[in-house]
């Protein structure tokens, strides 16, 4: 039964009930209608029903409605378990926003992705952020949870939500949306539906402290949501492919080629790794890069600097060896 039917049922319920109760009063009242003192007592009684249910109309419903909204529900940590469990009954939205998640480790990766697939064939949407692993916000929450490699955990994540995507069929892939954001969240952050829970970033992890379930309707379940959403349709967030690999147009003495390349991001700058796809281009001493519309050339780090960007890329990609890691220095005058 779809939410219009629910309704209409809970109407008729609703006025079945209420003409039910007009004919029993009718019944016992009009036995003893000529009863002295009846109209009397009856008009007493009528008016002090009114004064209650303008009392509960005016000030009782509003003051539970208003409490309703706005209930906190404290949980020493969040069940993981139950959490799937919402989102293989979601009928609309499910938001994530996280430096990485319990759902996509091992424990409950397969049921996770179950309910996935199940909540898509009803048509809800998923919205997901997760952090680059490769970014300060990263090495700042590994450092607090230190000794769990979290930027392991969110390197997984990423590849996890990667591999999910590649395996949804073509007509599911617009309603499951994942970014991943160069700056960490404001808080851990699940919403389904109208449900919603939310923690505070500590010297442990989120999943192990105490979390706030609220209704995302209610004054903090607002607040939260509108965080996200700020987030969500703000700069620094880039989908998976943009995440992964970045599109360079080299030219050679007239001969352009285009390699996807990995990269990494740091004080502003990009760098690309060129093996070994890209090599023979991006060494020519007469080349030119193009992202875009920018022209660049490649250039070579320090040691202390390569040093640094590589720690960066094995953050992001994992230990690679034979990684070679060129700057993109921006190029003036003609292009």
């Amino acid at each position: 039964m779809g939410e219009r039917g629910r309704r209409k049922w809970l109407y008729w319920l609703y006025a079945g009930i209420g003409a039910l109760l007009l004919v029993t009063a009718f019944l016992l009242l009009y036995p003893v209608r000529h009863t002295e003192g009846f109209a009397t007592d009856l008009r007493i009684n009528i008016g002090a029903n009114l004064i209650d249910i303008v009392l509960a109309a005016l000030i009782l419903q509003p003051l539970i409605v208003f409490f309703s909204r706005n209930a906190v529900r404290w949980r020493n940590r969040l069940d993981y378990r139950d959490l799937v469990a919402k989102i293989g009954r979601a009928g609309d939205r499910v938001d994530v926003w996280k430096h990485w998640t319990g759902l996509l480790e091992n424990q409950y990766e397969t049921e996770f992705v179950a309910a996935v697939r199940t909540a898509l064939d009803r048509g809800v949407r998923f919205r997901i952020t997760l952090t680059d692993p490769s970014c300060p916000d990263a090495a700042e929450r590994a450092r607090q949870v230190a000794p769990t490699d979290a930027i392991a955990l969110m390197r997984q994540n990423i590849e996890r939500l990667d591999a999910i995507v590649g395996t949804l069929p073509a007509r599911h892939r617009a309603q499951f949306e994942v970014r991943i954001s160069s700056v960490g969240p404001a808080h851990a952050f699940y919403r389904v539906d109208d449900w919603l829970s939310y923690g505070l970033f500590r010297d442990r992890r989120v999943s192990e402290s105490s979390q706030r379930e609220v209704r995302v309707h209610g004054d903090l379940g607002e607040l939260a949501l509108e965080a996200f959403e700020t987030r969500w349709n703000g700069s620094g967030l880039r989908a998976l492919g943009d995440h992964y690999r970045m599109r360079l147009r080299f030219t050679v003495n007239g001969t352009t080629v285009e390699h996807d390349l990995k990269y990494v991001a740091h004080d502003g700058e990009h760098w690309v790794n060129v093996h070994p796809a890209a090599l023979q281009p991006a060494f020519h001493p007469d080349h030119r890069a193009r992202v875009r519309d920018e022209s660049y050339v490649l250039a070579e780090a320090s040691p202390d600097t390569r040093e640094r960007i590589t720690a960066l890329y094995t953050a992001k990609y994992g230990p690679d060896p034979g990684a070679v890691l060129l700057r993109l220095s921006e190029v003036s005058g003609p292009r």
